[in-house]
């Protein structure tokens, strides 16, 4: 009887024979015997009989796919005992279940390595360890040590270090590069515990990238590193209630009084601007977006404290000489009357937002050169800041 272990996510069954009733063989057991332990570590770490239990010859590679490591292995130390096939053959352990601490620290892997839907129950380590090919965690399932790295000092050699779709990415401090490799953090997130790692991450990552030169994916990362910064400003509040609305919103501000948690209320405030108006400085649409916005709100805003047309405009407009309304002009005007003075108004705003003034619609009262001065200085704001984000785009 074969044994029935499948892979989840590709058509791939193992082609070993059952080791007894349970159904599956002695890599895929899930609880294994002490004895069988044993075993399995003689083979995975002495590399007995490896040409016929890890070695797939259709795929070229060591198939460790799927395996349960029941036990701590201190000392990661595979030894190829196949004969007559290439050193730097590649390693797949997709779908692996680590249930102990696994050490793979100082081995060399000179071929590929891949970690897709990996499973590490404990402590995982790969500390000074040597990848000369391609390395891919993919959906990989990390236990978080708080203070642990597990690529320290770890050295990268090869041309593509992947990191994707990860819930809780590991930290990465002391991981080291080549001036080659390609560092890439995709769809990798922290929780509110770790954050300072995630902006360490992709501060490692923006780095890198700005070394190979990729500077697309160096906005990329420096956005996240801001965005993890962002998060990091004001530190978590604890709710009293968070089913009773009244509640909550009383332990918030007792929380910042009598924590002091005002002082991080500014910063707080500069981040969300930063992020919402510019994307940190990474997405001029952003700023496209709100002008539009402000345009709009302004010129509804004209309509109201008035607008008139300067006598000594030359210009021929379709548009009453005065523009004013109430809430019950607004319910009782004409439809189109009111989108040709809106349009009017939207006109005078731009115009004063860009600070062209054109002078052939002028405010008819203190409110509306209120609002028109207001206009001016959030104009002279945004266009600076909208400038300033295109042309970082561009100079990359």
């Amino acid at each position: 009887m074969k044994c029935k272990w499948e892979s989840k996510y590709d058509n791939i069954k193992c082609c070993r024979d059952a080791y007894d009733t349970s159904g599956y063989c002695l890599f895929h057991k899930p609880n294994k015997t002490k004895k069988e332990n044993e075993i399995f570590n003689k083979i995975i770490s002495e590399g007995i009989q490896s040409d016929l239990y890890i070695y797939n010859s259709k795929s070229g590679l060591l198939d460790f796919r799927g395996f349960v490591f029941c036990e701590e292995i201190k000392h990661f130390n595979f030894k190829n005992s196949i004969v007559n096939i290439k050193d730097n053959i590649t390693f797949d352990f997709s779908e692996a279940v680590f249930k102990q601490n696994i050490y793979f620290d100082n081995y060399k892997f000179k071929g590929d390595v891949y970690f897709y839907n990996t499973e590490f129950e404990k402590v995982v380590s790969f500390k000074n360890c040597i990848f000369e090919g391609d390395c891919v965690f993919q959906k990989t399932k990390f236990k978080l040590v708080h203070n642990i790295s597990p690529f320290y000092k770890a050295n990268f050699v090869g041309q593509h270090l992947i990191f994707k779709d990860i819930e809780n990415g590991p930290k990465f401090d002391g991981i080291l590069f080549s001036q080659n490799t390609k560092f890439i953090l995709d769809n990798v997130n922290y929780d509110k515990m770790n954050y300072l790692n995630g902006r360490n991450a992709y501060r490692i990552a923006k780095n890198q990238s700005n070394i190979i030169g990729d500077y697309y994916k160096v906005g990329r990362y420096y956005y996240k590193e801001r965005w993890y910064n962002g998060k990091m400003i004001f530190p978590p509040v604890l709710f009293w209630d968070n089913n009773n609305k009244g509640i909550k919103k009383i332990a918030v501000f007792r929380s910042i009084k009598n924590e002091k948690h005002y002082k991080y209320v500014i910063p707080k405030l500069m981040d969300l601007t930063a992020k919402y108006v510019v994307g940190y400085g990474e997405r001029p649409q952003n700023v496209l977006f709100l002008s539009f916005i402000l345009i709009s709100l302004f010129a509804y805003l004209y309509m109201i404290v008035g607008l008139k047309l300067n006598v000594y405009s030359t210009c021929s407009i379709d548009s009453q000489e005065i523009i004013k309304y109430n809430l019950v002009d607004f319910l009782r005007a004409d439809i189109k009357q009111i989108f040709k003075d809106y349009f009017q108004a939207w006109y005078f705003s731009i115009v004063t937002f860009t600070t062209v003034g054109y002078g052939d619609f002028i405010p008819i009262n203190f409110w509306g050169k209120i609002l028109s001065s207001i206009e001016m200085f959030l104009g002279l704001t945004v266009v600076a800041a909208w400038t300033s984000t295109l042309v970082r785009k561009m100079s990359r």
